[in-house]
């Protein structure tokens, strides 16, 4: 075979492949594709119409006191300051029938935490993760895990919450900037149903929605305190 014979031979088979390529190209999203794509969107359609016309609503999962979202002002040695509720920021975003009880709580040594309750009404979107709000208020979130509290009223003595470790820059009195640390736990309390993850309070709603014609009014608990670990830090 002379070398122009496999000169030619070699542009014949590496030529092929390259217009296979751009054909293949060319036909775009096969059948399958395109099925899965409309599956998707089917359901995603399906879902929204079925849990828009809601006309049922659990009792919530936290008590009220006179109809009232409510928190105790006394706890062991912790002694709650006035109870207040939701700001009027809070109140221009929020759905209207969505409620709010908030404390700072205080010890004998001076320490504090602060804990807020936010009640869900017919909206699904009147409460939200703190990880969507906390860096738009300056905190930088560290690390997340679920731990585990005891707390004799819960099933099995022990709470499952999330914790949230996050820092935010502060001013020094020296003209420095410091670094304060401080801890978040929160979770999610509805009827006969404690979660400390997002992703199953979503699943239980959409169930609840589509299957029982039933809006899940949620409570979500946040619970916040310096780190007296870390404190500031320069």
């Amino acid at each position: 075979m002379s070398e122009s014979s496999i000169s030619s031979s070699a542009q014949v088979i590496t030529e092929q492949p390259q217009s296979q390529i751009v054909a293949s190209r060319s036909r775009g999203p096969s059948v399958i594709q395109l099925g899965l794509l409309v599956a998707i969107l089917g359901a995603g359609v399906l879902v929204t119409a079925l849990t828009s016309q809601v006309t049922k609503m659990t009792e919530p999962g936290v008590k009220l006191v006179d109809g009232q979202l409510f928190l105790v002002d006394k706890v062991g040695d912790w002694i709650g300051g006035e109870l207040g509720g939701l700001s009027e920021a809070e109140k221009n975003i929020l759905p209207p029938d969505t409620e709010g009880a908030r404390r700072v709580f205080k010890d004998k040594q001076g320490r504090e935490l602060f804990c807020s309750i936010v009640l869900a009404g017919r909206d699904v979107t009147s409460i939200h993760r703190p990880e969507l709000c906390l860096p738009g208020q300056g905190w930088e979130i560290q690390n997340e895990h679920v731990q585990q509290m005891p707390v004799a009223a819960a099933p099995g003595g022990a709470l499952q919450v999330m914790r949230i470790n996050a820092t935010r820059s502060i001013p020094l009195p020296d003209g420095r900037t410091g670094r304060y640390r401080s801890i978040f736990l929160y979770w999610f309390v509805g009827k006969d149903r404690v979660t400390p993850y997002h992703w199953q309070r979503i699943l239980w709603t959409t169930m609840d929605r589509v299957l029982h014609n039933t809006n899940h009014r949620w409570a979500y608990v946040l619970i916040s305190m310096p780190n007296p670990s870390e404190g500031p830090q320069k």
